[in-house]
């Protein structure tokens, strides 16, 4: 037996439809000859972006087994019959209900089970986040002109220097 590891996101407006809609990913992963482990995640988050016009999901993590091909005479007698991941795989793609899922081999991962997750209590903003975008920031001044050091005259040169100009 191999084991599995389905991950899907089911979005926030299918929340009444939820439960159907984990049944009809259950039977799916049945229906190819997979059998359900116990533990079981399921949590509502935020998206980081946008998918499909949804802003929240649901997220569920299952384990699975699914038999292998020595294990499976059904397989050895049919050997045109397509993989069962090739089947879950193609029916996930085509469902309007799951938005996104990630199938992978559980080999080596840890075991599954729910992060806990501190709530950070949400602090005011200090202002409008807009207004730092536009804001008009005061240019620079510009550097004071250097006066002319003056230098002690005496009065016999301030004499001469009036004379030259009164002279003109």
């Amino acid at each position: 037996m191999i084991e599995y590891e389905l991950f899907y996101l089911v979005g926030e407006s299918k929340d009444a439809e939820l439960s159907r809609i984990r049944q009809e990913v259950a039977d799916l992963v049945t229906s190819v000859g997979g059998f359900f482990l116990a533990p079981e995640t399921e949590e509502k988050r935020k998206l980081a972006y946008l998918v499909k016009k949804e802003v929240r999901g649901t997220y569920i993590a299952r384990r699975f087994t699914l038999p292998d091909r020595d294990e499976n005479d059904a397989l050895e007698e049919k050997v045109a019959e397509t993989h069962p991941l090739v089947v879950i795989n193609k029916s996930l793609h085509l469902s309007k209900d799951v938005l996104r899922f990630l199938l992978v081999s559980a080999k080596g991962m840890p075991e599954l089970k729910a992060i806990p997750r501190e709530e950070r209590p949400r602090t005011e903003s200090k202002g409008n986040r807009y207004e730092k975008r536009g804001a008009v920031r005061p240019l620079p001044q510009a550097p004071a002109p250097q006066q002319e050091v003056k230098k002690a005259v005496s009065e016999a040169d301030m004499d001469a220097q009036l004379k030259a100009k009164l002279d003109i």
